[in-house]
């Protein structure tokens, strides 16, 4: 199997999780855009099939990430913008443009990009900007394990890390979450019990930006 053939992109179905973006007029969107972060305990989710909880091309997750953050923190509004197969380079085209309303936005890109030789580092820099500019907070997110193509994983993983030290963004250290044998739905995506692990070193760093949701 090649590496790229577990990252293509896969149909995205909508769910109370997922918030697309469409028929939504452009001066609706300036006007949420330039609202205050609404509520402490809120937090919007932009990444790939990882954050998404896909594997398998169009399958996913029995708990998805986004399940499992609202479940293991209640209080949080927890908006899923993520998108299988998406990289970096193509959701920052769209971002200054796209409305937000929560508090902490947490961005999970890097394989697709390092996989395809795309520019990951402007893309996300470009995201943490705009989420600043905004008043928001943002964590960003390390690459999770995978069964192939270590050494690509690792190269995203260090930009990622390196940027979240240039720009003191809140890095949620998915690298170093362990991943043991059998863990992993194919050959980049995890199972259930590897992506809840996942979500558990997300939750210890959203608790310390914002104790008062825990």
């Amino acid at each position: 199997m090649a590496l790229a053939t577990g990252c293509a992109q896969a149909p995205v179905v909508p769910s109370e999780d997922h918030v697309k973006s469409s028929g939504v007029s452009p001066a609706s969107r300036a006007v949420e855009r330039a609202a205050a972060p609404q509520g402490a305990c809120s937090v919007e989710l932009y990444g790939d099939s990882i954050l998404h909880g896909g594997f398998l091309g169009d399958r996913r997750l029995d708990e998805s990430p986004a399940a499992a953050l609202r479940r293991m923190r209640p209080r949080y509004r927890v908006i899923d913008h993520s998108v299988s197969g998406e990289t970096a380079s193509a959701r920052s085209a769209a971002f200054a443009s796209e409305a937000r309303s929560s508090r902490i936005v947490v961005i999970q890109h890097g394989l697709n990009d390092v996989m395809q030789n795309l520019p990951l580092e402007p893309a996300l820099r470009a995201m943490v900007t705009q989420s600043r500019a905004e008043g928001r907070d943002v964590v960003l997110t390390g690459l999770s394990q995978t069964l192939a193509g270590a050494d690509v994983r690792a190269r995203g993983d260090a930009t990622v890390r390196r940027l979240a030290g240039d720009l003191a963004v809140p890095f949620a250290d998915w690298g170093s979450v362990p991943m043991r044998r059998g863990e992993m739905a194919d050959i980049l995506h995890p199972s259930q019990i590897y992506s809840t692990r996942l979500v558990e070193r997300l939750v210890k760093v959203l608790d310390h930006l914002a104790p008062e949701c825990v």
